[in-house]
């Protein structure tokens, strides 16, 4: 069931007798075969540099975001948890202990090694599992005091009779015992494409002939480098030799190409020197077969593309072929948009669903807000249109920007109008680009 198996981590019903069903109601495959006969699993996925790379660009997205605990107000806005005044001291105390744990899940991981870890695993398996270790086991409203990712291949959920999931472990793992399935409340399970039943979709091994093609060509490249024709040329006659007698002209050949191009015999001060050859012999250069000359370049270069598009991260991200997009903050805004957004969504809701069960007003939020502002000028640009239209105090604009609140600066522009954009900026909008002529209410065109 386990391993290289077609059929990995299964669904299964759990009869009523207390025996598994025959029925699967759905597998997530952990290793796969091409048409051609490659086999690729994780370990294959783990190797591959096109998928580690495109990966590794979201692991790292989601590691380093900080998290906000948020409280929905009576107008169903929703505040800071630990700092506004409308959050009872139940809620906030929970809030605290919530925050602390996902900050610093356990005593051997800092927060980033966490969530990087968590999304390998989300990401090359397509779903994770982590084990939340409780005071009280039973509890499924008591704050973990730890929580660890589970090895995805090493874990089966099933459905119990009551239609709740029970994971089941191949192995002892953190102090929990194989032969002990653990409750839905002691596992916070997350998807990458949820199907039906209780796993997702493996993106990796599913697009099995796109992974394999990608390590078949680095493992054709490897064998031309290693294996391909190495001499610059070779030396080569109509007339036949006896056997003695060429050996004893491969011989003064050897030494006399070994003295001319760097041998021990090598005299330096005659350039162009030059061999003198017999037996009618002649040089003939040999090219060094190369990728380009199979076109296996262009091919390289696309399936990346390719995986890169299979895993939601822009190509360019990894250094793979010209972006399409006009700046750096374009893709980035793209890349938090549509890729990582979905997947924040779906893991702040089931860490609400696992940790603040009996708390309907606090969410947890992973802040995108840094990375999105853009440029330092970019952020100047919009703190002071946003000052002057009358949008934003002052304060809200420093905080915005980072720096301290001052005195007397809360208070909206009395006459807001439009703000003059800062000089040498460039637009973060997709259609954005240097030389943009804007027209202001005066008429009077200007570039930025």
């Amino acid at each position: 069931m386990f391993g290289d198996t077609l059929l990995g981590n299964n669904v299964l019903q759990l009869a009523r007798n207390r025996t598994f069903g025959s029925n699967q109601i759905l597998y997530v495959t952990t290793s796969a075969s091409t048409n051609a006969g490659r086999s690729v699993n994780m370990e294959t996925l783990s190797r591959n540099s096109t998928v580690m790379s495109a990966v590794g660009v979201k692991a790292r997205a989601l590691a380093q975001l900080p998290v906000r605990m948020l409280c929905e107000d009576e107008s169903g806005t929703r505040v800071d948890a630990l700092t506004s005044p409308g959050v009872s001291e139940r809620e906030r105390e929970k809030a605290r202990s919530v925050a602390r744990l996902l900050v610093k899940p356990n005593n051997f991981q800092s927060g980033y090694e966490f969530w990087y870890q968590w999304l390998m695993w989300h990401e090359l398996s397509g779903e994770a599992f982590v084990v939340l270790w409780r005071r009280d086991q039973e509890s499924t409203t008591q704050t973990p005091l730890e929580m660890y990712v589970l090895d995805s291949t090493l874990i089966t959920s099933r459905i119990t009779a009551t239609r709740y999931p029970q994971y089941v472990l191949s192995t002892d793992t953190y102090g929990f015992n194989r032969d002990q399935p653990l409750q839905a409340h002691q596992v916070l399970h997350v998807r990458d494409a949820g199907w039906q039943g209780q796993s997702g979709f493996n993106k990796g091994i599913l697009a099995v002939e796109l992974i394999a093609l990608d390590q078949d060509i680095d493992i054709y490249a490897n064998y031309v480098m290693s294996n391909g024709a190495k001499p610059s040329g070779m030396f080569t006659t109509s007339q036949s030799i006896p056997d003695l007698k060429y050996k004893e002209i491969a011989a003064r050949l050897k030494e006399a190409w070994s003295n001319m191009l760097g041998g021990q015999g090598l005299d330096s001060s005659r350039p162009g020197q030059s061999m003198l050859l017999d037996q009618g012999m002649k040089y003939e250069p040999i090219d060094m077969l190369t990728l380009q000359d199979a076109d296996a370049a262009r091919l390289k270069e696309q399936t990346m593309k390719r995986i890169c598009g299979l895993f939601g991260v822009p190509s360019s991200m990894i250094g793979v072929g010209e972006g399409k997009y006009n700046n750096t903050q374009t893709m980035l805004d793209e890349f938090y948009k549509s890729t990582m957004a979905p997947l924040l969504t779906n893991l702040q809701q089931k860490l609400k669903i696992s940790l603040l069960e009996g708390f309907p007003r606090l969410h947890v939020e992973f802040s995108t807000d840094q990375f999105l502002k853009g440029s330092p000028p970019d952020q100047m640009n919009y703190a002071v249109a946003g000052v002057k239209a009358g949008i934003m105090t002052p304060n809200e604009a420093r905080v915005y920007l980072g720096y301290p609140m001052r005195e007397g600066a809360d208070a909206l522009a009395a006459n807001g109008k439009d703000a003059e954009p800062i000089p040498g900026t460039s637009p973060q909008d997709t259609g954005g680009g240097g030389n943009l002529r804007i027209i202001g209410r005066t008429g009077q065109a200007g570039k930025v």
